[in-house]
This record gives C-alpha cells, structure tokens and sequence, in this order.
C-alpha cells in the first residue's frame, strides 16, 4: 500500500512539472517563429483588434486600417514592398501579420475598451523604407519594366525597394483577375525576385577574382582595337569602340569588354566561381523576409572560351536580382563587409512604446578591404570620367558601374549599381530598366535617387 501511494505521488509530480514544461513551450512559442509564420492559419484569423499601422523611417503612413478595411496612401509605389492585407497578404502584411495583429499592453488596451470605448490596436511598425524616395524610382521608372533598391551600406537597411510596373493595393482584391491576365507581371517583385544577366556590372566580380588571384594584374595594360579575338571566339566593345590603350582603372572607366576577358583568361576558373559565390551571394539564398530569387553561376571548372569571355563580361548563364547587385555594391562600399538587409526598424505598440527593435547583423566579410578599396576608386573614375557620367550631382560624388544585358527575347536592358558620397558611402543603389537597348535612362535615374536618399 506504501509503495502504491509513492507512485501515485511520483505520477502526480510527472504530470505537474509536464504540465509546467508545456505551459513554458507554449509562451516561449508566441514570441517565435512557430507562431509568428505567416504560414500558420492562426495568423489568418481575424485577431481581438485593429490592425497595426506601418510606417516610413520618418513616420509617413504607409498602411493603416478605418473602418472601411485597409488603406495604401503610397499606392503602387510601396506595393510590393509593402503589400496588401484582405482576403490573402503578400509583402510586410504577410511577413509581418502576426506582429501586426498582436497587442501590447493588452489588460491596458481591453480595461480602456470597455470602461471608454477606445479602440484596440495591434503593433504598428516602423519601417526602414523613405517614402520619399519610393516615390522618386516610381515615377522614374513609369512606362517602363525595372526595378530599383537602395540599401543602407553600414547596417543593411533598405531604404526603397520598387518595381515596376505596379498595382494598386487598395483595390487588388477587386482586380485579382485582370492582374493574374496580364503579360508584363505586375504582381511579381522584380527587385527580389527578377533574374537578369548582370551585363558589365559583374565585371565587378570579375576584377576582383583577378585581384585576388593575382594582386600584379592590376597593372596589366592592353590595346583594345574594339573588336578582339579569343582563341577563334569574336568579342567586340559595346558599339564596336577602339579603346586603346587600357590599364585596370581606364578599362572599368569605359568598360572594356575585351580587358575584361583577358582578365578572366588570366584567371584560374575556380576562383572565379569562389570569388563571385562569396562576395556575390550567387548560388545562395539571399537572407531576407521577402521572397527572394537565388542568383544563379553556373559556371564549370574547365569552361569553354566562348563561355569564359562572356562569362566575363556578365552574359552566359549568370543571372542576378537587384537586391543581389545592391548587395554587393554596399559591400564594396563598406571595405569588403556585407550586411543582412532587413525592412523593419522597429515594432512600436499601441501606447507609442518600442516592443522591439532590429539589431543589423553581418553577413560577412566578402572581399579584403584592400580589394574593396580599388573597386571603390575605379566606380569613382567610371562616374567622373568614363560610361557613368549620367550618374554625376553637383557636389554628391557619386561612384557606380554601368551594365548593358543582352535579352535574347528583345531589346537589351540597362543596369547600374553605384553607391553615394564616394568618400564615405552611406548609401548603395541597385537599378535595372528592361529593354532600353542600353542607354543612360537607369544611370542618370541612380544620381537622382542618390541625391534624393541623402538630401
């Protein structure tokens, strides 16, 4: 009879310190990221309150909720950025709904509901987007297909993220239909999403594989006549122009293409390949909240030269995102260090007191800063003397690299990357209009979204 009542004792016990043990998983899992996915219905239903507002870094309203349902000041502007929230989300309303649908202070916020009838609101966020300059990349690239992105080089911010063409989130529910029939995607993102061969921007990648390989090819100097031939393989200068005589700084100036090869020749092919998955996130997933493309290198250990030259100058099969390229840029600009990029600031509850905040984190050091330092000088010189001058404001000093990607289903399209001031960087900028034939639409379109960012 003892020994019954003792188990019945321990028994008792078990279950009291599981009942315990179950009780801490269940409040540890409503702060993370079990509960908090998007994917979870729980976070489709309809929540006690309000939805939570969203913010600009300056406390513009970018998504707020009356009693008709949910309102997009910016309209097409912030759409994919941003989102839509209704009868399905997409954007920060998807990523971010459970936050937006949990209260703070809750016994506060229900005690003031009832006792005077104030109204319950979930936490709002507060974003690293400007408003601002969303709305300066979005009537830049009107009428066009493009996409732009801006990142803070120092903690990976984002400050604007666009892509056109766009949609209006107020009434998206109402035009699901027509949106899904249309030919140009207007509900694809194509700043995170849109894969694209990176044309001469990744003759970044490729001069800093050269570099890495060997620090003595920076003074290599050759004579370009604008039409070069590679063991049988025909290359020619962007328009067929003779370049003459070109060292490492001049070649990225006016962008060589047949430097560049010669470069990537001069090159073990496996460092190529290190060199761009490292510093630019190809064949990886790009860390963000968003859905987001993997860049794409698929490029061998023992390539042909029709594919090494043209891997070179960013045709073959290397296809990148914006946000891709302007992660890169930003890392350039920060001496070799890549920063996660994020889109939320902070979480701020109904009484205006900060639920959390965002710690920037570090991808990693993706280039020496030696390294880095050289790119930075020679982005200077392709805006202050060579195929960047589109980009140039008076007193901005502004550094980037030009691109022409050839589309084999139409007319090519203009990239640029850049980063501004080039002296200390504070902000980098990724930008591709689709079939402009090159041109200088998406560079002189980089200056003004620089000079709008920083002034």
């Amino acid at each position: 009879m003892h020994n019954f009542r003792k188990n019945i004792g321990q028994m008792v016990w078990l279950l009291v310190v599981l009942f315990v043990a179950l009780g801490a998983w269940f409040v540890w899992s409503a702060n993370g990221d079990f509960i908090a996915n998007p994917f979870n219905a729980r976070v489709n239903m309809e929540g006690i309150g309000q939805r939570g507002a969203i913010y600009d870094r300056h406390g513009a309203v970018l998504a707020y909720t009356d009693e008709y349902g949910r309102n997009y000041p910016h309209a097409g502007a912030l759409a994919h950025v941003v989102g839509y929230s209704g009868m399905s989300r997409a954007g920060l309303e998807l990523s971010r709904t459970f936050t937006l649908e949990r209260l703070s202070r809750e016994l506060i916020q229900l005690a003031g509901a009832v006792v005077f009838d104030d109204d319950v609101v979930g936490n709002s966020l507060v974003t690293t987007l400007d408003a601002g300059v969303q709305d300066v990349i979005y009537r830049g690239l009107a009428g066009s297909r493009g996409a732009a992105v801006v990142v803070n080089v120092r903690d990976g911010a984002v400050v604007a993220m666009v892509s056109t063409p766009s949609f209006d989130p107020n009434t998206v529910h109402d035009d699901w239909g027509a949106l899904l029939g249309m030919g140009d995607s207007p509900l694809l993102n194509r700043a995170s999403q849109g894969l694209y061969p990176p044309g001469s921007t990744f003759k970044l990648i490729t001069a800093l594989a050269a570099l890495e390989y060997d620090f003595t090819l920076l003074d290599y100097v050759m004579y370009c006549t604008g039409h070069m031939t590679f063991e049988g393989e025909s290359l020619q200068c962007f328009g067929g122009h003779a370049h003459g005589s070109v060292d490492f700084m001049r070649a990225m100036a006016v962008s060589c293409n047949a430097y560049f090869a010669r470069l990537a020749q001069m090159t073990d092919p496996l460092q190529i390949t290190r060199t761009a998955q490292r510093a630019g996130l190809f064949n990886s997933a790009i860390p963000f909240e968003l859905p987001a493309s993997t860049p794409q290198f698929p490029f061998p250990a023992e390539p042909d030269t029709a594919e090494l030259i043209q891997t070179a100058i960013g045709q073959g099969r290397t296809l990148a995102t914006p946000l891709n390229m302007a992660l890169l840029t930003a890392a350039i600009a920060n001496d070799g260090v890549m920063m996660e990029p994020f889109l939320v600031e902070r979480t701020v509850g109904a009484f205006d007191n900060t639920v959390s905040r965002h710690s920037p984190r570090r991808v990693g050091r993706v280039m020496d800063a030696e390294f880095a330092r050289i790119l930075q000088e020679s982005m200077a010189l392709v805006v202050a003397e060579g195929t960047g001058r589109p980009a140039a404001r008076p007193e901005l000093f502004v550094a980037g690299k030009t691109g022409t990607a050839q589309n084999e289903t139409g007319v090519d399209h203009s990239w640029f990357v850049g980063f501004a001031p080039s002296c200390e960087p504070r902000y980098a900028v990724a930008i591709i209009i689709e079939n402009t034939g090159g041109g200088t639409r998406a560079t002189a379109l980089a200056g003004e979204i620089l000079e709008k960012a920083l002034r």
